[in-house]
């Protein structure tokens, strides 16, 4: 069981699962706004509608790794002090590792999400701009 535990660190911190959801959320509404929808009125609708909301999560996710590197830190010397303080190394340096982990998976979620509104937010753009010329004529 160590060698699972060591291949998915912290998977037993619901700090870890809070982040893949939110993530799973705003990649699950950025593909489909961004790959699987119809670029229409109602896809416009809808994108103006979730706008505000997906930015708010993706600017979540930093801050949830940081929660996470936080509450592992503690863990860590709360752990270190019911075990007679800084003698235990392996403690120390796996404790910090798995605390680290959060902020880390946070950083990594973020990125390609901002990457991906970016392009939704390209997108919107080209559609106003394509339906004004559209009136027009």
């Amino acid at each position: 069981m160590d060698i699972i535990y060591d291949s998915w660190p912290l998977i037993d911190n619901p700090v870890v699962w809070f982040i893949l959801l939110v993530a799973f959320i705003c990649y699950g509404l950025l593909i489909r706004f961004c790959f699987v929808e119809k670029k229409d009125g109602r896809w416009f609708e809808s994108t103006q509608f979730w706008h505000a909301s997906i930015r708010q999560m993706l600017s979540a996710l930093p801050l949830l790794g940081l929660l996470g590197t936080i509450t592992g830190l503690m863990d860590t010397f709360s752990a270190m002090s019911l075990e007679g303080g800084l003698a235990l190394q392996e403690l120390i340096t796996g404790g910090i590792g798995d605390a680290l982990f959060t902020t880390q998976l946070g950083l990594v979620l973020v990125v390609p999400g901002l990457l991906l509104m970016g392009l939704l937010n390209h997108q919107r753009r080209n559609w106003l701009i394509r339906s004004e010329h559209e009136i027009v004529n």
